[in-house]
């Protein structure tokens, strides 16, 4: 198991759960069935996803590689009273889980911050049935990719004892709200997302971070068996920090 990510999101789901309402009104507007037997939720972290999946599929597998997330997630799962969802700490690189099981899977912002991320992408076609569906997204590559990735490791390198860190969360949230304040405009911030520290924390601080074209994982898809579409891009608060979603059907 992947200890360095582990570690990383014991301590950041648990702690930044995002709202529900605005997770739940995302995923609406974005999966396209209103009705599956088997749903994956890969990648499950705070649980709200898989609990949103568990209103219009007769079963959802949330699968994460952190303890605390599966038990911030079970603790989602009773509050909303969904007992439709099975739990299991599992790294997404080894998943065990059976070919061909799931009508729709989903992983969002999960797939890319693992050490090898392609072991990610094919474990869930592999489990995909033919005609069931993936949404997948992932960091869009730009030419300031480099910069976010020299950062990130300098943050990780140098800035990563509690009073650092804090230190630059609370820098790059005040520096937004000057910037957004010299420009007139608002915040900017996720509409689920908690605060501003939780969208840097999450930005800079995790062990591993891809991006990648749209074309290239269009291609992969395709490669692999499935008729595929980029059905959102640029969903992050700047251009050069984003994500894209792909959608793809196994033929």
């Amino acid at each position: 198991m992947d200890q360095n990510t582990k570690q990383f999101y014991d301590e950041f789901w648990p702690k930044n759960v995002p709202y529900y309402e605005e997770t739940k009104k995302y995923m609406q507007e974005t999966i396209r069935e209103t009705k599956v037997n088997k749903s994956l939720d890969a990648g499950c972290g705070h649980g709200v996803c898989s609990v949103v999946l568990s209103e219009f599929s007769e079963d959802v597998t949330a699968v994460d590689i952190s303890t605390n997330c599966i038990t911030t997630a079970k603790s989602i799962a009773d509050k909303f009273n969904r007992h439709n969802i099975s739990f299991i700490n599992e790294d997404l690189q080894v998943l065990s889980l059976p070919d061909n099981q799931y009508d729709l899977v989903w992983c969002w912002g999960v797939a890319m911050m693992a050490p090898e991320p392609m072991k990610v992408i094919h474990n869930l076609f592999r489990v995909t049935k033919p005609g069931g569906v993936i949404y997948l997204g992932l960091y869009l590559e730009t030419w300031l990719s480099p910069v976010h990735q020299g950062v990130r490791y300098f943050c990780r390198k140098f800035m990563n004892t509690p009073a650092r860190k804090q230190f630059v969360l609370n820098f790059f949230a005040g520096l937004t709200k000057l910037i957004v304040k010299i420009k007139g405009q608002e915040i900017n911030r996720r509409a689920d997302n908690v605060s501003i520290q939780a969208q840097v924390d999450d930005w800079y601080y995790p062990p591993y971070k891809t991006f990648y074209s749209i074309q290239e994982i269009l291609n992969l898809f395709e490669k692999n068996g499935f008729e595929a579409e980029a059905i959102q891009d640029r969903l992050g608060r700047m251009k050069s920090a984003t994500i894209f979603v792909v959608r793809g059907v196994k033929k």
